[in-house]
């Protein structure tokens, strides 16, 4: 555990002695396309990717898998100077249809600028620059995917703005939180909170939950961001109840987990080499309550951290280009559990990947890497074999 703090701290620290090329880190470059167009009217953009998967075992046949993962429609409306709309429709796997963004935007100045609706919760870089030309490998970085968890978006208010000379743009929101107790429980050791992300479809607000982000672009090739979650999830046990029931309300105060996040990210660019690398830290309290009521496995801690270097090469001036990469992940979802609990050190995962991407244009892009997955109490590697191609205009 010390060494995973460390290793995050080291992080947030060396970040300040780089540089870096300020991108801008409240919308995704699809949205900010979009959004910063100062025409009147109706834009449209879209971004998708297609997948194939294919688990690799010695000694045994496994057969892969090649799926349409997602297929975006972004759509937007500029009422007049100050105030627009935006949204993303999603299609997942061919029959899945979600929201992942849908706000109103009204802008006071470039220091205040206002949101309501569905917004993508800032932490972390993935979830929300995830256009695949964005980020390097097939797959999005499993530590964005099970620990921050992309693509995790809320129904809420709040303000973003930029404070041009000293160098940090904002994100305040008030969201509504996971939900922890439906009938089950939502939290569990495997999959941490991701299973509770209430995706801002009928969602349960009793009490809101608030989060947050900073961005530093002060110096050349850095990008350095913090960001901050805290809330309590909800539940349907206290739909109805009479409050001076104290049973009633005891299990229902079993059913809810205290819940803060934190984590750093930062990207470092310098000539055609590109250094991404990120640390998520989550504590939860009452665990103990919860895992007795409803059966489950849930840690006080879930950690997770990364590293990624990558580089650019254009066979002409700007396009095509090939990007390798290498990244090595680290991510834990028993990090640290009640006393009454055995953590399981299945949970501890860590993931080598090293791939390459092929870039046409700024907006297509193929994929492929490698992948060697390996647990805690299974050190031996399990391998992957994952290609792919994105798009986004």
């Amino acid at each position: 555990m010390k060494k995973q703090y460390l290793i995050i701290l080291a992080i947030f620290i060396t970040s300040f002695s780089y540089a870096q090329v300020f991108i801008d880190s409240t919308v995704n470059f699809g949205a900010k396309r979009i959004l910063m167009d100062q025409r009147k009217g109706f834009s449209i953009g879209s971004y998708g990717e297609a997948h194939y998967n294919a688990p690799i075992e010695k000694g045994k046949f496994r057969n892969g898998t090649a799926d349409l993962h997602r297929v975006i429609i972004y759509m937007g409306y500029r009422f007049n100077s100050k105030l627009q709309f935006f949204t993303e429709i999603e299609v997942e796997h061919i029959n899945e249809i979600s929201i992942e963004q849908a706000s109103i935007n009204y802008k006071f100045n470039s220091a205040i600028n206002f949101k309501a609706g569905v917004l993508l919760i800032p932490m972390g870089y993935v979830n929300e620059f995830h256009e695949p030309t964005l980020f390097n490998g097939v797959e999005r970085p499993a530590v964005d995917k099970y620990i921050i968890p992309t693509t995790w978006r809320e129904l809420g208010i709040g303000f973003t703005g930029l404070f041009k000379k000293q160098s940090l743009k904002y994100q305040l929101y008030m969201v509504n939180g996971f939900k922890s107790f439906d009938g089950t429980g939502k939290l569990s050791g495997k999959s941490g909170i991701r299973g509770a992300r209430q995706k801002a479809s009928n969602a349960i607000v009793r009490t809101p939950s608030f989060t947050g982000k900073i961005v530093y672009f002060g110096v050349k090739g850095l990008k350095l961001g913090l960001s901050g979650y805290y809330g309590k999830t909800e539940s349907t046990l206290y739909d109805g109840i009479d409050r001076n029931n104290q049973g009633l309300v005891a299990q229902a105060d079993s059913s809810v987990v205290g819940l803060a996040m934190a984590s750093v990210n930062l990207d470092y660019s310098f000539k055609n080499f590109l250094f991404r690398g990120e640390g998520i830290f989550t504590s939860m309290t009452n665990t103990d309550q919860y895992n007795a009521f409803t059966g489950n496995d849930v840690a006080e801690e879930i950690t997770g951290y990364y590293g990624e270097l990558s580089y650019s090469y254009g066979l002409k001036k700007g396009y095509p280009k090939f990007i390798p990469f290498v990244r090595y992940e680290n991510y834990d979802t028993h990090a640290k559990v009640n006393r009454n609990m055995t953590r399981n050190s299945s949970y501890k995962i860590e993931v080598l990947t090293a791939g390459l991407g092929f870039q046409l244009t700024p907006g297509t892009i193929f994929k492929a890497d490698f992948q060697w997955l390996k647990n805690g109490a299974n050190p031996r590697p399990t391998n992957m074999l994952n290609v792919g191609f994105g798009y986004w205009f």
